[in-house]
């Protein structure tokens, strides 16, 4: 099962990337591959997946962890090349307060190397610092005494991105949009807001995590 979701994920994350601007939906399986797809259908406990191009995967819907709605990419964007590394940093510190706070890993790796490349120092000139770049009110709300230390920074990041991703539903493109322009911005538009840098931000995100 594993082989198959990544080639198929390979396959479909392809033709995401190239085919144009129709709307996908990204599957997050329990073996923690990913799978971006056209649409997902759940009945009588079988997991429908129409697949990019054509085609359609049927698997129990217990293999599925989560499914989140799926992403545009703005035109004129091609795929990033950031990668994270084979040995990844905090590696530690992330599980444990995934775990806690039952956010998916990958995503949050995929957050802070966009955010910070993994650099605990990050500054950003409006401000936001550490890891997962948190502005001071994101710190005041969150607990974080030290936005510098790691497992403060990681703690209140993933537990700010889970108040998000709930307040969304679980749309993940509304989340890391409010990650990054703020949810009052978000909640008000219903949309990802007409941003160059957000757009760009959350395409970033969504391409590197389905690759994870």
């Amino acid at each position: 099962m594993k082989a198959l979701v990544l080639r198929l994920g390979l396959v479909a994350v392809f033709l995401w990337v190239s085919g144009g601007s129709r709307a996908m939906e990204l599957v997050v399986f329990q073996s923690e591959r990913s799978l971006v797809v056209e649409r997902y259908e759940e009945q009588d406990g079988q997991a429908l997946l129409t697949l990019p191009g054509g085609g359609a995967l049927g698997i129990p819907a217990s293999l599925v962890q989560h499914h989140y709605p799926g992403y545009v990419p703005p035109p004129g964007l091609a795929k990033p090349e950031e990668k994270l590394p084979k040995e990844l940093p905090y590696r530690d510190l992330i599980a444990r307060y995934c775990q806690e706070y039952q956010m998916d890993w990958k995503l949050v790796a995929a957050v802070i190397k966009v955010e910070s490349n993994f650099n605990p120092n990050a500054l950003s000139p409006k401000g936001a610092q550490g890891l997962m770049q948190l502005m001071p009110q994101t710190q005041r709300e969150e607990g974080v005494a030290n936005p510098y230390v790691p497992e403060d920074n990681i703690r209140g990041g993933v537990h700010y991105l889970r108040k998000l991703l709930d307040a969304f539903q679980g749309d993940l493109e509304l989340t890391l949009a409010a990650y990054n322009a703020g949810i009052g911005r978000v909640q008000a538009l219903k949309a990802v807001p007409p941003i160059p840098e957000t757009r760009h931000y959350v395409y970033k995100i969504l391409a590197l995590y389905p690759t994870l």
